[in-house]
């Protein structure tokens, strides 16, 4: 019984391992699972607490210990049934999307190519007057290197602030940086491609050999385009 099973489930790596260590040892106290699952106890106390938040996990006083006890596994069919309606909220927005796009916003698109078309894409960001909204592809540090830290503190200087959601595979090698959150969708996927929404606009990059930018100007679409990002980040895991 793998915890990566439950991690799909929502349940963190430390949430999986606890939980099948107190379903293993029945009621336990804080000590005892520190021990079964190599977890450090000053962590055991927050992961219990989400436990029983989530209704997976439940706590007596016994002898003057607190003492934790499993709820059954039927339980985690509640994760389950919530991850079924966020995908299907997702869905929805997908549809509303497409539905936007095919209403038409030609007149609104800009398309720019090679890396002084990213360039021009990436300036226009740094003037917005709203947070930048970015999900896909964790390229941008790797594929642009001359010119990414000089955007990141131009975007630290104007103090706009950034939410990134990507794949797992990009933990540890997307630079974190200040005024910004990175949270990491649990499943592996290829995508060369990034998604910037700000003000009424979408900036979509293309990180392939000959780059290519889209930018798009509709507020009908950008809100759009914002609510899938809500139900990425809502999730996606820090």
């Amino acid at each position: 019984m793998e915890p990566e099973t439950w991690e799909k489930l929502g349940l963190s790596r430390n949430e999986s391992r606890v939980y099948i260590a107190l379903v293993k040892l029945g009621p336990a106290s804080v000590s005892e699972i520190a021990k079964k699952t190599n977890v450090h106890r000053v962590n055991i106390y927050d992961v219990l607490e989400s436990l029983l938040k989530k209704g997976l996990v439940s706590s007596v006083i016994k002898v003057n210990k607190k003492i934790f006890h499993p709820a059954n596994p039927e339980a985690l069919k509640n994760l389950l049934k919530k991850r079924e309606e966020e995908l299907k909220n997702a869905e929805r927005e997908l549809s509303e999307l497409s539905n936007i796009f095919k209403g038409g916003v030609k007149k609104d698109v800009q398309v720019f190519k090679g890396r002084l078309g990213l360039k021009t894409v990436l300036k226009d960001a740094l003037a917005s007057k709203t947070e930048i909204l970015d999900y896909g592809s964790g390229i941008f540090p790797g594929f642009y290197p001359e010119y990414f830290n000089i955007w990141e503190s131009h975007r630290i200087k104007n103090r706009i602030r950034m939410r990134i959601v990507t794949s797992r595979s990009f933990k540890g090698k997307v630079p974190r940086k200040k005024l910004q959150i990175i949270k990491f969708l649990d499943i592996e996927f290829k995508n060369l491609s990034s998604t910037f929404i700000y003000d009424d606009k979408i900036a979509i990059f293309m990180w392939v050999e000959d780059p290519i930018a889209i930018l798009m100007e509709n507020k009908e679409l950008a809100d759009s385009y914002r609510n899938y990002f809500q139900v990425l980040w809502k999730t996606a895991k820090i």
